[in-house]
């Protein structure tokens, strides 16, 4: 029906149209402005919320925290660097000149915030101690000022000496070797404290390998990058990966547990590009646990839903998630729990999208602040009991989760379900039993941001267990 300038409808053909046909034209017409003015809308709500992440402050955290590009780069940097090949260094290599460490004088221990002082007196001399009538100054009280200095580390060389005893009978022959225990490395100058420090230099205050090459440098100790790769690879198969399997078996003893999955990128990586995407699974004991919490991190390639089951195979008990379908997969031992964070993210999101002057009053505004009752009554009872924290949430939390579903259900059909609220009211009432989940038990958070801090809020800890 169009013509050749791109007019669907000409004056002559309209006029030539039936009522019945001018009023399909005109629905159809409707219709299409109406798909049109929601795809608008959307994507206007869309450039809205992404300027805000690029240029706004929120409370929210991002999906893709600031420094993502980073940790992508120096995640596997061991593996990465490793060199099977290359021949452990011996002392006099790495080492040039021995280094002789200085005797600190005036150093004795105090119980000054448990840190050793150095005492600096300050006197007169034996001049300066004549009065001025003629006798003798005395000290009469002493006037103390504290300051914290920084002493630099140092390296020290360990040489062990091990003695081999003969008898004094030369005819007896026997001989006696006094016994030394194992090196952390076979064939290695490396000791504990060393690896350690590089340990922690990399995976605790993100300093790449080849900072501390530079460093090391600096202290006149000749260990490259390839060589300290090789032994975080090594110390961690041979030491830390048994830690590890003691604290999975811990783990999986617990009652309550938090999963999340994030994205990492691995270079150098067999038979992958380095663009791949690959997969880190967080693991950890409930945020309600009481104990130190454990937080084991599994590396994997994909996002498969096969992972996670591996991982809890045997286990038994809660497990808080966000809503990723391949955890609603897990056998029924494993009773899932939602994550109100992300349902609360999903407004958030509604409001930035909206200019300040709009959000006031809007529906995304007013489930923000059903929410926010929930997490105050969660504070409130933080250092309740297991008991009295599952008595409290069904006497003060359970009226607000009713009222809440039934006023989202209200607004179902009303409410465009592709705009941003729309799918913000779809995510809630889609995982209304996950959600409400955490009222059942005490000892289950109602939330997964113990998870999440772990993966998103520092992504520099990140690190190859697996």
């Amino acid at each position: 029906m169009k013509t050749t300038n791109n007019t669907p409808f000409i004056d002559q053909k309209l006029n030539d149209c039936s009522k019945e046909e001018l009023l399909s034209l005109c629905k159809l017409l409707m219709e299409h402005n109406k798909k049109i003015s929601t795809q608008l809308d959307y994507l206007t709500q869309q450039i809205a919320l992404s300027n805000h992440r690029r240029f706004g402050s929120s409370s929210e955290k991002d999906q893709t925290p600031e420094g993502y590009e980073q940790v992508c780069l120096c995640f596997n940097e061991a593996e990465a660097t490793s060199d099977g090949s290359a021949t452990e260094p011996q002392y006099e290599e790495v080492v040039p000149k021995p280094y002789k460490r200085k005797k600190k004088k005036g150093k004795r221990e105090a119980d000054l915030a448990d840190f050793p002082v150095v005492r600096i007196e300050h006197k007169l001399s034996d001049e300066e101690c004549v009065c001025h009538c003629g006798k003798s100054l005395k000290i009469i009280t002493e006037e103390k000022t504290s300051y914290l200095r920084f002493v630099p580390a140092h390296f020290e060389r360990e040489e062990h000496v091990v003695s081999v005893y003969g008898c004094e009978d030369s005819s007896c022959g026997n001989i006696l070797r006094a016994k030394k225990g194992p090196s952390l490395l076979r064939g290695s100058i490396a000791t504990p404290s060393i690896v350690a420090a590089i340990m922690n230099g990399k995976y605790v205050n993100s300093v790449p390998l080849a900072r501390h090459e530079s460093e090391f440098q600096r202290y006149g100790v000749n260990l490259s990058r390839q060589t300290m790769a090789n032994w975080m690879i090594r110390c961690s198969e041979e030491y830390l990966s048994l830690l590890y399997d003691e604290m999975k078996t811990h783990l999986l003893s617990c009652g309550t547990l938090h999963a999340d999955e994030t994205r990492v990128q691995v270079l150098h990586e067999e038979n992958r590009k380095a663009t791949s995407e690959s997969w880190m699974w967080i693991y950890r004991s409930g945020e309600l646990y009481d104990g130190p919490p454990v937080i084991l991190f599994n590396y994997e390639t994909t996002r498969g839903g096969y992972h996670p089951k591996e991982f809890l195979s045997g286990y038994s008990g809660y497990l808080t998630t966000d809503g990723y379908q391949a955890y609603r997969t897990l056998p029924e031992d494993v009773v899932i729990s939602g994550c109100w964070a992300h349902a609360r993210r999903k407004y958030d999101e509604c409001l930035k999208s909206l200019p300040q002057e709009h959000r006031k009053g809007t529906t995304a505004d007013e489930a923000l602040k059903r929410i926010a009752l929930l997490y105050k009554i969660e504070a409130l009872l933080r250092d309740k009991s297991t008991e009295k924290r599952y008595e409290e949430r069904l006497k003060q939390s359970r009226p607000i989760l009713d009222a809440y579903f039934e006023w989202l259900k209200s607004m179902v059909g009303i409410i465009d379900s592709g705009s941003l609220i729309g799918k913000a009211i779809n995510y809630s009432l889609n995982q209304q039993d996950y959600l409400e989940r955490y009222l059942v038990n005490g000892s289950i958070s109602i939330d997964n941001s113990a998870a999440l801090s772990s993966a998103l809020e520092n992504p520099q800890d990140l690190v190859k267990a697996a």
